[in-house]
């Protein structure tokens, strides 16, 4: 038995408008501007405008911790994000500006990981390095 979905409409009240539909629209949109890709984006002529600049306050492992927020530039090259941390000489690169902060992060916890390790062995450009991390993030016990 097939099911039949039948709209009521108000008596007295016009139809031309759908505000909901309206508004339902318009919030894919904004989502969808957010979440495609800059290369997509162009396609569909949005103009996606990216921060110059964000501060990085988590690094998406469970052993680190930041303690002092990370400065990290955007830019926008072609279709593509690259985020750099100035200050650790970092990169990460993405098609959209998270999946560029998701790669900062991964690369910054893997230097500091490693750097931990190796900290005995380091030269003065890498221990500077190091001493930034050291003051930015913990490690979590």
């Amino acid at each position: 038995m097939a099911s039949q979905v039948q709209e009521f409409k108000a008596q007295g009240i016009e139809h031309d408008y759908d505000e909901l539909g309206a508004y339902h629209r318009k919030f894919e949109e904004m989502v969808l501007r957010e979440l495609l890709s800059a290369a997509r984006a162009a396609t569909e002529g949005w103009v996606i405008t990216l921060p110059r600049q964000v501060l990085l306050g988590a690094l998406r492992d469970g052993r680190l911790r930041i303690h002092s927020s990370i400065p990290v530039n955007v830019l926008q090259e072609d279709h593509h994000v690259i985020v750099e941390a100035v200050e650790l000489d970092e990169f990460g690169f993405g098609n959209t500006l998270s999946e560029a902060l998701i790669d900062l992060q991964r690369t910054i916890a893997e230097l500091y990981l490693t750097l931990e390790k190796e900290q005995d062995r380091l030269g003065p450009d890498i221990e500077r390095v190091w001493h930034i991390l050291q003051q930015k993030i913990l490690r979590r016990p």
